[in-house]
């Protein structure tokens, strides 16, 4: 079995039942900052998030995303624990990405309340998810697990952020793109058409283009492109499939396709890179 020993996570810390006097002046944390991503779930108990242009009360069921270089700190009123995971979201599995690629704003913290139901299923995934990253060695079924894992969880949030904003306002340009994107990375590997994806979110394919590269920066086409090239790198890295296997795997009809668009994107083919990248 192909050994995997990359990992996206930083680290999984998890916060016991404690609580402090907010008129002793006591729990009030020193504003901090991290080069990397968190994501905290509260489980139990009530307390305060803070940046410094927000105040947010959090509660059982809030879902924190705290971006890399936000100052921020927090305060707990009645006794709280929680789990919170430290991740790289340029190092994440593809399918997970989405979320990061667009309306992901780095001066602020985005909260979101899970109800109850959703609330285990989070709890659950970052269960599993920090029992696959304690392992000393990772095989590729760990990786799926921790990125199927995170990616519950992700798509979680994702799902209650675009609700939020749905009720504030119906659905924007930000929302339909953050929905396309999110169909983009968990089928990018398929035949997924720009056609396709105009009429689900019911959209002109020339208007979805132009939304689509105005907010992303890519075409839909070249974006789907980029995310083939990136998962055919971490396959050729980190396993010892055939090439043509790999490209199939990634979506390309054809090996010559995928050769040609590779060299195009890297500069060298996919065997010369995976001779000098290998693991």
């Amino acid at each position: 079995m192909e050994q995997c020993n990359e990992s996206f996570i930083i680290s999984i810390d998890r916060f016991k039942p404690h609580t402090f006097h907010l008129e002793e002046g006591d729990g009030l944390f020193i504003s901090h900052s991290h080069d990397y991503d968190e994501l905290t779930l509260v489980l139990d108990g009530e307390g305060y998030y803070s940046s410094p242009e927000q105040n947010i009360k959090v509660r059982a069921g809030s879902l924190i995303l705290i971006p890399p270089g936000l100052h921020h700190g927090f305060v707990c009123t009645k006794p709280w624990r929680g789990v919170s995971v430290h991740f790289s979201h340029d190092r994440i599995p593809l399918q997970s990405r989405f979320l990061f690629q667009t309306g992901y704003e780095c001066n602020r913290i985005h909260p979101i309340q899970l109800d109850e139901e959703d609330t285990e299923w989070a709890k659950i995934s970052f269960s599993q998810l920090e029992k696959e990253w304690k392992k000393d060695t990772r095989s590729m079924d760990s990786f799926n697990i921790m990125r199927i894992a995170f990616e519950t969880v992700i798509v979680l949030f994702q799902r209650y952020q675009a609700l939020t904003s749905q009720t504030a306002g119906g659905k924007n340009d930000q929302t339909i793109i953050q929905e396309v994107l999110k169909e983009i990375h968990a089928r990018f590997y398929s035949q997924l058409t720009v056609h396709e994806l105009a009429s689900k979110h019911f959209v002109s394919e020339s208007n979805l283009r132009k939304k689509f590269t105005e907010i992303v920066g890519v075409s839909p086409k070249q974006y789907m492109i980029n995310l083939r090239m990136e998962e055919a790198k971490r396959l050729l890295r980190q396993t010892d499939k055939a090439i043509e296997s790999i490209s199939s795997e990634v979506g390309f009809t054809s090996s010559s396709r995928f050769y040609d668009f590779f060299v195009k994107a890297v500069g060298v083919t996919p065997f010369e890179w995976r001779k000098q990248n290998m693991k």
